[in-house]
């Protein structure tokens, strides 16, 4: 009996010892502010001022798909090469812009003219293409915005000014960096130039094409890929995968073949894999949503889109990335995140569509989507593309002045293997 006593006693010992260590850790933690921030992702309300500067935003999560650096030797100039413009925003370029963006003072509006100048000046400056608007969020409590093009100037060799374009509104800004620590990353000093200059910089192309093209030496080098439904070769356990990665309850299932595919009800909810490759999914109106964002605002909605993209998609796309395109509410006021296709830097028609993905939301919940899955490869050859002046002189011969020149990869899922080549692009 004292035998068992004194296990007992030791065992209270040390249940009291451990209590009192994790009591400690969770103190430590909530003097670290660790606890805030996770609250404040997850809660959505409060908790999300704990969000500053461009942290979470399409900005933040996002890469270039062009950059361009002038240094006091000259400009260089990076596309179509994803894995080079990766590498190049990863050495110091992508903190520089979110840094500069969080030490912004309030923007004002300025003209093309300014924008167009501030290139113009002899001294060091970074230019940034997104592709298409990314929104971010000025720490400084300027709210939040969004931008295709941003343009860094430095002044002294400090950062000076962040200059940004809006595609959608067509509208140019400008804003102070209140920051005198921010400089270049010295990783920029080993590059040489390529002769980077932009379309409006060419007086024979700047009447045909969008201002904002860049032009190198050398017309660009694009790989050739091979694309493939990776759902013609799905059986059960991919099957099954999906539907644990989208929480249904398999056991709660109805399942039948339909004439394109396979159907799965779970309630009112339903999951379509077609044969084709596209993942279909609607929900019920009336049950509780199954995916649900943390409020309607727009980067909320685009950040719950991306993470069921990321659940249906995962090791599937090959070397294909997948980017927002636009965000648009409908006469219903339901909005509607159409995601494309691209490769190197380059976007994929696909189809007659041209999309990847489209997600709906009502409110703040996810009420349907599509997601044309496709699985691209690079083989071992490249295919040089036609010099852009002599694609400019058939933009012109077309009639399609004034818009953008860009390559583009076309898969029409009739051959395995696709090239890009140029096409235009309207202007915003």
């Amino acid at each position: 009996m004292k035998k068992a006593w004194s296990r007992r006693t030791i065992d209270r010992l040390e249940n009291g010892i451990i209590v009192l260590l994790v009591c400690s850790a969770l103190f430590l933690v909530y003097q670290s502010g660790l606890v805030q921030n996770f609250a404040g992702q997850g809660a959505g309300t409060s908790g999300e001022s704990v969000f500053t500067g461009v942290q979470n935003t399409a900005l933040s999560r996002g890469t270039p798909v062009r950059l361009m650096v002038q240094l006091d030797d000259g400009r260089y100039g990076a596309q179509y090469d994803q894995t080079l413009v990766d590498q190049l925003y990863a050495s110091g370029l992508s903190e520089l812009l979110t840094d500069s963006i969080e030490a912004m003072e309030s923007p004002r509006t300025v003209t093309q003219e300014v924008w167009q100048q501030a290139i113009a000046q002899s001294g060091p400056w970074v230019f940034y293409d997104f592709l298409y608007n990314v929104s971010f969020t000025a720490q400084s409590g300027q709210g939040e915005g969004a931008a295709r093009f941003f343009l860094l100037t430095t002044r002294g060799g400090r950062a000076d000014v962040v200059y940004y374009y809006n595609e959608e509104t067509g509208d140019y800004y400008a804003g102070q960096i209140q920051d005198a620590t921010l400089t270049l990353p010295a990783s920029l000093d080993g590059l040489q130039p390529n002769g980077g200059q932009f379309v409006f910089e060419v007086p024979e192309l700047a009447q045909v094409l969008a201002p904002y093209g860049i032009l190198l030496d050398q017309p660009p080098t694009t790989t050739v890929y091979t694309a493939a439904n990776p759902v013609a070769s799905w059986g059960e356990a991919e099957r099954t995968a999906l539907l644990d990665a989208l929480d249904f309850n398999t056991r709660a299932l109805t399942i039948y073949e339909s004439a394109d595919g396979t159907v799965m009800q779970e309630g009112s909810d339903t999951l379509r894999i077609q044969e084709e490759g596209k993942i279909i999914y609607h929900a019920s109106d009336s049950s509780q949503a199954r995916f649900q964002a943390l409020s309607q605002r727009e980067k909320d909605l685009q950040i719950k889109a991306e993470e069921v993209l990321d659940l249906v998609t995962a090791g599937q796309l090959g070397e294909g990335r997948m980017f927002c395109q636009s965000i648009e509410t409908l006469e219903d006021e339901t909005v509607e995140l159409t995601f494309c296709y691209l490769l190197d830097g380059a976007q994929v028609q696909l189809g007659e569509e041209g999309w990847g993905a489209q997600f709906v939301f009502s409110d703040s919940a996810l009420t349907s989507f599509t997601i044309c899955l496709r699985t691209y490869t690079a083989t071992d050859r490249t295919q040089r593309a036609l010099p852009e002046r002599q694609a400019a002189a058939a933009v012109t011969a077309l009639g399609q002045t004034g818009k953008e020149l860009q390559l583009c990869y076309r898969d029409d899922d009739t051959t395995p293997e696709i090239t890009a080549d140029w096409t235009v692009r309207e202007r915003s």
